[in-house]
């Protein structure tokens, strides 16, 4: 390790538990990916507990010229949440939450998971507006700091429009919460020349008729390529300005350790129709009226989701051959308000030609498996790729009147480029597409296509339709070199100049939005390798995650399936023999020992990927049939209860009583545990066992 690493560990061991600072060769690894196709290995892991950890953190790296990168879930598409230097995790013990008095805000860490926030806001019949496909997975940090839009949230409800305020930590260990006056004032004074060049910039935008109303034009679709200019022109206090900055700066201007934000009204009715075309045009053509039935204004038509063929046989739709389907969503206050938006919706679509009559369904075990199918196209895609290649997505949006010339282009484009297997689905309704292909990054021939595709996708969307090259997933590391040609030399200058005031030295997540190497989007490139058929066609994805009982603890379902990957990819090269002896080593401890084993992974998996199947493979391996090992392992099972009753019996722990229902309700986490000294061997001893 490099000497200011060292020297940064020593200083951060003072203060950080070792517990929680991870600088193995194993968890550096499984750190180091993401969801994005990209890996980057960090120098040192530290999983923050607090605000006061982080700012002393950041003073320590600021002293050092060392640079930090944060990461939440790492539900990431863009490789924002990798590091090759000091990555620092706010996920766990990041959880806390305050709902107003009159559910109006929701002030939250940034460790949530997105979906829990709607179900804490759920008995007031209010919700967190923004909706990825990934938001029972993704975090609050992500959610805010990508600002993810998703399947019902167009750029009326986005992370930046429903931000009320936030608390942030800036390079240098400052605290600014922009919703305390306090802190509003201590700042002013603290960082005067802070806040004078905030409304410089702000003066300078409004000052430059044609860059304010590039920007104006620019966010009235979806664009997250880049840092957010748009605050610069919607607001005039500076603080509400510094706010809105880091909503959409991938971490790249400062930590967000608190968010307040309006929450929006819940619908109590809903109904959903999966509408079939034979012709993606004409579906185009149907979402384009169904857009201008909106006129501005939020509903009758909230959402209208285009799966085109491989989106339908990923998830095995039987309905036809090459159709392409609309999952169109309508909500009202009273079933006859519900009734009314589906007949307006319905007298749109009637000049329309369907395959099949349009079929509108409230009931919820009906629809919510269609957006269960929608939530999980890309992974479900990703799992039908051939093994080996990645699965890669893209983010891009166009002004909505051009959608259906834009949509017939794009698959000519993909067509072109060779990629027949390409799969076109996401929020047509706000023009947003994501498309995704199968791509192989082990040959220079297969890397220059892909380097083609995207020099190709670049000149549709900016040079044809002026468009986001990035609508909702983040700039990161794939479209940071072509920033400046979609904004154009004024606004990436002003860009820039935030970047400087916030970051002097470039220190936060370098290599991020801001990259000086055009070629980095085809460098770093993450490895497939194939390591056991049980988990072959896992994209890494991490939407496993939430359910599994050892994230957080040792290693997630994600991680183990990375870990093993290397390990394969370094059996099958024999490169690096010492490194593949100490990961194998590692791993046997917090990969296979700390497997639960259950599955419990495969049910929040699109693709049902069961990890414990894996590790299941693995141990049988290690205690093959008739080993002294297996021996034990077939009596122990054969003779549970007598197992059962010497480990109650002779456990040193006290007897507990019987859990109430009330503590049933919420079992014993990780977090909750305790070391003990058990004569069974047990690192961990969580009592009571239920």
């Amino acid at each position: 390790m490099d000497k200011r690493y060292s020297e940064f560990l020593k200083a951060a061991s003072a203060f950080i538990p070792k517990e929680r600072i991870y600088t193995d060769e194993l968890r550096r690894l499984a750190w180091g990916t993401d969801a994005s196709f990209y890996r980057l290995i960090p120098q040192i892991v530290v999983r923050s507990d607090n605000e006061e950890e982080v700012a002393r953190l950041l003073t320590l790296a600021s002293q050092m010229k060392l640079p930090v990168t944060f990461r939440a879930a790492g539900t990431s598409l863009s490789g924002q949440s990798l590091s090759d230097s000091i990555l620092i995790v706010a996920g766990k013990h990041w959880e806390k939450y305050t709902i107003a008095d009159d559910a109006s805000t929701i002030t939250m860490q940034p460790g949530i998971i997105g979906g829990r926030v709607n179900e804490y806001l759920k008995p007031y019949g209010r919700m967190f507006a923004p909706d990825p496909a990934s938001k029972n997975s993704a975090m609050v940090g992500g959610i805010v700091i990508n600002n993810a839009s998703g399947m019902n949230c167009g750029t009326h409800a986005n992370s930046d429009k429903v931000l009320r305020s936030m608390r942030i930590v800036l390079v240098d260990g400052t605290v600014l919460d922009t919703g305390d006056e306090a802190s509003r004032e201590a700042f002013r004074k603290s960082h005067p020349d802070f806040i004078a060049e905030i409304e410089r910039i702000r003066d300078d935008i409004r000052a430059d008729e044609r860059l304010d109303e590039r920007i104006r034009y620019k966010y009235q679709i979806k664009n997250v390529t880049g840092l957010n200019l748009l605050p610069f022109v919607r607001f005039d206090d500076p603080f509400e300005i510094i706010a809105h900055l880091m909503v959409g700066s991938e971490g790249t201007l400062a930590f967000m350790s608190e968010v307040t934000a309006n929450t929006s009204h819940l619908y109590p009715c809903s109904a959903s129709a999966m509408l079939y075309f034979s012709d993606i045009r004409e579906a185009c053509r149907a979402v384009v009226a169904m857009k201008k039935l909106n006129d501005g204004k939020e509903g009758p038509v909230f959402s209208a989701e285009m799966l085109d063929r491989k989106s339908l046989a990923s998830v095995n739709d039987t309905t036809g051959e090459n159709l392409t389907a609309v999952l169109t969503e309508t909500k009202g206050d009273t079933p006859e308000e519900l009734r009314a938006n589906i007949n307006k919706i319905l007298a749109v679509l009637a000049p329309f030609s369907l395959f099949k009559p349009a079929y509108f369904t409230d009931n919820p075990a009906e629809y919510s498996e269609y957006w269960k199918i929608r939530s999980g196209i890309f992974p479900s895609v990703g799992g039908t790729r051939p093994l080996g290649t990645t699965s890669l997505i893209e983010d891009i949006a166009f002004h909505i009147e051009e959608l259906p010339d834009a949509t017939s282009e794009l698959q000519q484009l993909l067509q072109n480029s060779g990629y027949d297997d390409y799969c076109i689905y996401g929020h047509a309704l706000e023009g947003n597409y994501h498309f995704v292909i199968a791509q192989s990054f082990d040959t220079e021939k297969e890397i220059e296509r892909y380097r083609g595709l995207m020099e190709e996708v670049e000149h549709l969307v900016v040079d044809r339709y002026d468009g986001s090259l990035k609508a909702e997933h983040g700039t990161g590391r794939n479209m940071a070199p072509f920033v400046r040609k979609e904004w154009g030399d004024a606004a990436y200058e002003m860009m820039l100049r935030i970047k400087r005031l916030f970051d002097p030295e470039g220190l936060l997540n370098p290599g991020v939005i801001f990259n000086d190497d055009a070629e980095c989007f085809i460098k770093n490139l993450k490895p497939m390798p194939l390591a056991n058929d049980h988990v072959n066609k896992c994209i890494e994805c991490g939407f496993c995650e939430v359910n599994c009982v050892s994230c957080g603890f040792a290693l997630s379902a994600r991680q183990r399936i990375v870990v093993q990957r290397e390990i394969s990819r370094l059996r099958t090269t024999g490169e690096n023999p010492e490194r593949l002896k100490t990961l194998a080593k590692q791993f046997k401890e917090l990969g296979n020992n700390l497997c639960a084993g259950d599955g419990l992974c495969s049910t929040s998996c699109p693709m049902k990927i069961n990890t414990g199947e894996m590790i299941h493979d693995l141990r049988q391996e290690a205690l093959p049939v008739g080993s002294f090992g297996h021996g034990v392992g077939r009596i122990a099972a054969n003779h549970l209860r007598a197992v059962k009753d010497c480990f109650v019996r002779h456990c040193p722990l006290p007897q507990q009583p019987a859990p109430s229902s009330a503590t049933r309700r919420r079992l014993p986490s990780v977090e909750d545990s305790t070391p003990s000294a058990c004569r069974f061997g047990l690192r961990r001893c969580r009592r009571p066992i239920i």
